[in-house]
C-alpha cells in the first residue's frame, strides 16, 4: 500500500515546492503546479549563460588588450630601430657636409666637430610623420641615395607613434682599450690623471683606493703582454694576484674589453665607483688601428670636467678664461677653436697648456691626445607607441668608403642592444 502523504507537508515537484491548486487555488489544471520550477530552471539557465558570457568577454579583453600591447611593443622597437636609420642619416650628411665645406676629397685630419653640428639638430626632439619632411630634405640635399637607404623617410611614414633621438660624441671619454693598441702609457696617463682631481680624489681615499694602482690594474687587465708580472704601480707583484684568490679563481684578460661593465671584475672597482667614473671611459672603437688612424678625443665635444682634470694647471685667471670659453661653447654650440687650428694652440689658450710640438712624439704631450674630429658616437633611441616604450643603445663608427674595395657604407655599426 501506498502511504498516504500528510495533509500539512506541501506538494513538491523534482524538490522544489509547488502549488497544489495551483493559479490561488482557482484552477484544476494538473499541470499548473509545475510551472514554476520551469520558470525557475530558465532563470538558472540564462545565469549560468550570463556567467558564461562575462568570462567570454573579459577573456576576450584581455587577449585584446595583451594582443595589443604586444602589437605596439613591436611597433615601438621598430620605431627606435628607425630612430638609429635617422641617426645614421645625420651623421652620414654630416660628414659629408665637412668634407664639402673643408674641400677635402681624402682623409679627416682637417674636418671640425662640435657641439652644433648636423648629428645633433634632432636630439631631443620627438620625430613623427609631421617632421620627417626635414629628414627627406637632408638627405636629399646632400644626396645621400648612394650611401644610404632612400626609402627611410618613406618606411617611417608607416609606422605609428613617434620615437626620440640623443646622439653623443663617443670620442668625448677616456678609450681604455688603446691599452691594447700600443698606447697604454697615454690611457694611463689620462686615468692618473682623472683619478687625481679633488673630488675624485678624495671619494677614493674614502674607500681606502690609491688612484695611480687602479689605474695600472686597467692596464694589466688589458695589456696583451706575454709576462704576468704586474705593473710596479698597480700594488701587486703578479697582475694575476687579486683575482687566484676568487672563487671561481680567476686570471686577467689580456685582452682588449668587450664591455666597460668588465671593470667591475678589476681589484677595487666596485658599483659606486662605476658610477662615478664610467661617464668618462670608453671602449670603442675596440679594433686595432693603424698608427696614421689613431683614436683621440675630441677637445670641441670632452666635458669641461673630464678637461680640467686632464689639466690641472687651468687654475687662478687661466681658470676664469678657460670658464668663459666653455661657457660660449656649451651656450653657442661652438668649437673652442677655429677649424685646422693646431690641438696645441687651442690647448695653451682655453687651458693655459704649454706643451708643443717639441715633443709631439711623447706620450706624455698632452697635445697628442686630443684632435677636433670625431669618428665615433653613441646613438640612443626611445621608440614610443601607444603605452609601450623601446630603448636602443648602438655605437655608430663613421668611415670613409673606398671605391677600390666597392665600398659604399660610410658607418659601421660596432655595438647594438635594444632594451
Amino acid at each position: 500500500m501506498t502511504k498516504k502523504r500528510p495533509k500539512w507537508l506541501p506538494q513538491t515537484y523534482m524538490g522544489f515546492p509547488v502549488d497544489e491548486t495551483g493559479d490561488n487555488g482557482r484552477s484544476n489544471d494538473p499541470n499548473q503546479g509545475k510551472r514554476g520550477i520551469a520558470l525557475i530552471i530558465a532563470i538558472m539557465i540564462i545565469s549560468v549563460m550570463m556567467l558564461f558570457t562575462s568570462d567570454l568577454i573579459l577573456s576576450s579583453q584581455v587577449n585584446i588588450s595583451l594582443a595589443s600591447a604586444n602589437r605596439d611593443n613591436i611597433k615601438a622597437e621598430y620605431m627606435a630601430k628607425s630612430g638609429l636609420n635617422a641617426a645614421v642619416l645625420l651623421l652620414g650628411s654630416d660628414l659629408a657636409y665637412d668634407l664639402v665645406s673643408s674641400e677635402l676629397s681624402k682623409g679627416t685630419s682637417s674636418l671640425t666637430d662640435g657641439l652644433g653640428d648636423i648629428w645633433s639638430a634632432m636630439n631631443g626632439l620627438p620625430i613623427g610623420g609631421d617632421t620627417l619632411e626635414m629628414l627627406g630634405q637632408f638627405q636629399e640635399s646632400f644626396d645621400m641615395n648612394a650611401v644610404m637607404d632612400s626609402k627611410v623617410i618613406d618606411q617611417l611614414k608607416l609606422f605609428d607613434g613617434a620615437f626620440v633621438l640623443d646622439i653623443s660624441d663617443e670620442s668625448q671619454k677616456i678609450n681604455l682599450n688603446l691599452c691594447g693598441n700600443g698606447r697604454c702609457t697615454e690611457t694611463t696617463n689620462m686615468l692618473e690623471a682623472l683619478f687625481a682631481c679633488p673630488a675624485e680624489k678624495a671619494f677614493l681615499d674614502q674607500k681606502k683606493l690609491n688612484g695611480t694602482e687602479l689605474a695600472f690594474r686597467i692596464k694589466d687587465w688589458i695589456d696583451s703582454g706575454a709576462t704576468e708580472i704586474a705593473s710596479d704601480k698597480s700594488g701587486y707583484n703578479d697582475e694575476n694576484e687579486p683575482y687566484i684568490k676568487r672563487d671561481p679563481k680567476m686570471m686577467a684578460k689580456n685582452a682588449q674589453m668587450d664591455s666597460l661593465d668588465e671593470l667591475r671584475l678589476i681589484e677595487g672597482w666596485d658599483e659606486e665607483v662605476h658610477a662615478v667614473f664610467a661617464p668618462y671611459l670608453t671602449i670603442f672603437p675596440f679594433q686595432i688601428q693603424s698608427t696614421d688612424n689613431k683614436f683621440k678625443m675630441n677637445i670641441n665635444t670632452t666635458s669641461r670636467a673630464l678637461l680640467q682634470c686632464l689639466f690641472p694647471e687651468a687654475k687662478g685667471d687661466c681658470q676664469e678664461k678657460s670658464a668663459i670659453a666653455f661657457a660660449k661653447r656649451n651656450t653657442d654650440n661652438t668649437t673652442l677653436g677655429a677649424p685646422g687650428q693646431k690641438i696645441e694652440d687651442i690647448l695653451k689658450d682655453t687651458l693655459c697648456y704649454q706643451g708643443g710640438p717639441d715633443n709631439e712624439k711623447d706620450a706624455q704631450n698632452r697635445a697628442n691626445w686630443f684632435t677636433q674630429n670625431s669618428m665615433v658616437y653613441r646613438v640612443e633611441t626611445r621608440g614610443n607607441v601607444g603605452n609601450s616604450e623601446k630603448k636602443l643603445v648602438a655605437i655608430v663608427e663613421r668611415t670613409m668608403p673606398d671605391p677600390k674595395k666597392n665600398e659604399k657604407a660610410s658607418y659601421k655599426i660596432l655595438y647594438l642592444k635594444v632594451i
